[in-house]
């Protein structure tokens, strides 16, 4: 079966990007760009069509319409893995990965992991652990003082000049979250005895996130992938936490470094503060703070343009 997106000119730049180490010769004068991997084939032709095809042709659809921000017109659910848990069990002695960043135009990119211990479990109940986008940052900055000194955890963060370089060599942010989500958890399990089961938050179906992990040495693969997985398992909440903590701490020394209110999130307040940074210091200052291939940003530079 085919599955099909209608792009333009900078969408089909990103595709030719993202695929153009399985580029492949094609005959056709009405195609401009051909790949083929071991799952899938990807045709664009010069019309701006897009046609993938093969085993994992759905899989590779979905993600792009997630990347490209376009409307889904064939959806299907994707299965989920099995756990040994139920989901009513919430606090599970497990492994939880989660992010933070990715919605906020300002900032970097975090990604912590965090080990659930059954000696934590009462400690863990009486700091109210829940989801963190339901937590004020007040109440983050406490919980996450708190847990850091008490269960094993890794946290890694992706700073803005170095996700802005990833992006320019052709990485989208979904890659580059693989690498961190694979990294911190093999750190955590350095830091334990014994192999708990590992949860992650999914952001990209679980075919893709080993795909993204194949040029790494060590990747570890018995992960379960569950969307809002941080409101079934306390696990990933405390990763959640942890890495909304880590956040805000650098959102705040971003702010003080940079002389700017920066603000969180990508709403239009945020638009207003990117162009009066272009403005006054330029995209080159700019970057330092910014994830600069957000749609943002060129709404941000038109904003600066007309106020000239």
């Amino acid at each position: 079966m085919s599955f099909v997106l209608a792009l333009d000119d900078q969408q089909a730049q990103k595709i030719m990007i993202f695929y153009r180490d399985y580029q492949q010769d094609n005959p056709n004068e009405h195609v401009r760009f051909f790949a083929q991997t071991t799952v899938v084939t990807i045709t664009l032709y010069h019309s701006g069509k897009l046609v993938f095809q093969g085993d994992d042709a759905k899989a590779e659809y979905d993600m792009w319409v997630q990347i490209l921000q376009i409307t889904d017109t064939q959806p299907q659910p994707q299965p989920k893995k099995p756990l040994r848990a139920s989901y009513n069990d919430y606090y599970y002695s497990s492994i939880g990965s989660d992010e933070v960043g990715k919605g906020d135009v300002f900032g970097p990119i975090v990604v912590c992991a965090a080990f659930l211990p059954k000696n934590k479990m009462d400690y863990i109940k009486g700091l109210g652990i829940k989801d963190s986008k339901q937590l004020s940052d007040e109440r983050i900055r406490y919980i996450g003082r708190e847990l850091i000194n008490s269960i094993p955890y890794s946290v890694l963060t992706l700073h803005n000049e170095k996700y802005n370089e990833l992006v320019r060599s052709g990485f989208n942010i979904n890659k580059m979250m693989a690498y961190l989500h694979n990294r911190a958890i093999l750190n955590v399990l350095k830091k334990i005895n014994g192999s708990p089961e590992v949860i992650t938050d999914q952001f990209v179906p679980e075919h893709l996130y080993y795909r993204y992990l194949h040029d790494e040495r060590n990747v570890y693969k018995n992960v379960t992938f569950l969307t809002k997985a941080e409101s079934h398992y306390a696990s990933v909440a405390i990763a959640s936490i942890i890495a909304r903590y880590a956040f805000l701490r650098q959102f705040d020394e971003l702010s003080k470094e940079s002389g700017f209110t920066l603000l969180k999130g990508a709403g239009k307040q945020v638009d207003e503060v990117l162009a009066d940074i272009i403005e006054q210091k330029g995209e080159g200052f700019l970057s330092s703070y910014a994830k600069m291939n957000y749609k943002n940003i060129e709404r941000a530079r038109e904003m600066a343009k007309s106020s000239d």
